[in-house]
């Protein structure tokens, strides 16, 4: 599931006004005019656009030079090696290295004529190969866990008393909150209760929460609530996910904490700095007690006044 604006993957519009040579480098992938200093409005919409698409593809491990060169051969066509560092001002010797990388990943393939010539697939195609490559790594990833877990399960192990240790762990940045969110999730027994931003919302229908949730919640009957504030996007939201047996609330809750709480005594407290500095998002995940049965009667104090909810009748037609 994906939901967001485009610029979220890398570069703002406003990043694509201060061209650099950098970005005239990347210009060449869609016109072959060289030595510019200047460009024109048209172009420097091109420009954001392909700075959004390389900023996205290196994502993936792709080098600059490596995005470059798949750029130019979608543009243009099949090239020869020579033609393609002559065209990109890069070294003959490395625009072969290039092409055989990308080769490797799929990216390119070889039309076997004289001279031999490089063809770029489609571009959609290509954005399956890389995917799919990774995805064969996390399961990769994931059969090295089972073994190395057999491995360790095999070792001695000392008698020791188990006791609950009651923590904090502060996380920094989406990927590790969305991590632990889903950690969250797995280890939910009966319950999942959520107070969140549409802000939030909206990452983690971006992230496989939703998606985990909708099988974990048929598979163990879950019982999910969601409450969150009315707008256009927390609507768009809840209309594509499943929440099962589950039942969400509008609340007036602009001000009010974020969480996640799980039945398993764990809690996430979603936070965002406003400090002055970059707005990174992080969160506290514990498993205090008293802290996590606080946040759950908060949720079912909200839950349950009438007061704070708002009337289906008073939320305007969507359109």
């Amino acid at each position: 599931m994906q939901l967001g604006h485009i610029s979220q993957l890398g570069e703002t519009e406003s990043d694509a006004d201060d061209t650099t040579e950098s970005d005239l480098e990347l210009l060449i992938t869609h016109s072959r005019a060289q030595n510019r200093t200047r460009v024109t409005e048209e172009e420097a919409e091109h420009l954001r656009a392909l700075k959004r698409i390389r900023s996205a593809l290196t994502k993936f491990d792709l080098s600059k030079n490596e995005v470059r060169v798949y750029l130019y051969l979608a543009r243009f066509g099949a090239q020869k090696a020579q033609r393609i560092a002559e065209a990109l001002n890069v070294h003959r010797t490395e625009a072969y290295k290039i092409l055989r990388r990308l080769e490797k990943q799929g990216l390119v393939s070889c039309v076997f004529e004289r001279p031999m010539k490089f063809v770029s697939v489609p571009f959609e195609n290509a954005l399956g190969n890389l995917i799919e490559e990774r995805r064969q790594r996390v399961h990769q990833m994931e059969q090295w866990k089972k073994e190395l877990m057999k491995t360790w399960e095999s070792l001695p192990r000392t008698e020791a008393k188990k006791t609950r240790k009651e923590t904090f762990q502060v996380l920094e940045g989406r990927r590790q909150v969305s991590v632990k969110a889903t950690q969250l999730l797995e280890g939910c027994g009966s319950e999942l209760l959520m107070q969140l931003s549409d802000e939030n919302l909206l990452w983690l229908y971006n992230s496989p929460f939703f998606d985990d949730l909708d099988v974990i919640a048929k598979k163990r009957g879950v019982d999910v609530r969601i409450i969150t504030n009315f707008s256009p996007t927390s609507t768009y939201v809840l209309e594509e996910i499943n929440l099962g047996e589950g039942d969400f609330a509008y609340k007036s809750v602009e001000a009010n904490p974020c969480y996640i709480i799980s039945d398993n005594g764990q809690m996430l407290l979603l936070m965002e700095r406003d400090d002055g500095g970059d707005g990174k998002p992080f969160a506290i995940w514990t498993n205090y007690r008293t802290l996590v049965n606080s946040f759950r009667m908060l949720f079912a104090l909200v839950w349950k006044d009438p007061s704070e909810a708002i009337a289906m009748s008073e939320v305007p037609p969507t359109t």
